[in-house]
């Protein structure tokens, strides 16, 4: 059996995004995509189907923001995690040197 393959995604910036959409709604979603070499129209669309909501549904704008929070504090977590694990380490380290 052979490993799936990843396919390469890509990332577009929260800038060029809102252009994106500006720009969709003045010559249509299909010409913008294909002006700004977005190669799916779906990605586009999807875009501004997300922009809407975001502006019409507080609640879904407080979710994705609450979401948003909580990817940065898993992220913070996990960086200091990794230095109380260095921390350790290095404490054990010249532990260790001082008793021999």
């Amino acid at each position: 059996m052979r490993p799936m393959k990843k396919k390469n995604r890509k990332s577009y910036s929260p800038e060029f995004k809102a252009q994106a959409i500006e720009l969709a709604g003045e010559i249509g979603a299909k010409d913008a995509a294909e002006k700004l070499g977005i190669e799916n129209v779906q990605t586009l669309s999807a875009w501004i189907r997300y922009s809407k909501k975001m502006e019409e549904d507080a609640d879904f704008k407080d979710i994705e923001r609450l979401k948003a929070e909580n990817k940065k504090l898993k992220k913070e977590l996990e960086s200091e995690k990794k230095a109380v694990a260095i921390l350790k380490d290095a404490t054990a380290f010249f532990c260790q040197d001082r008793l021999k």
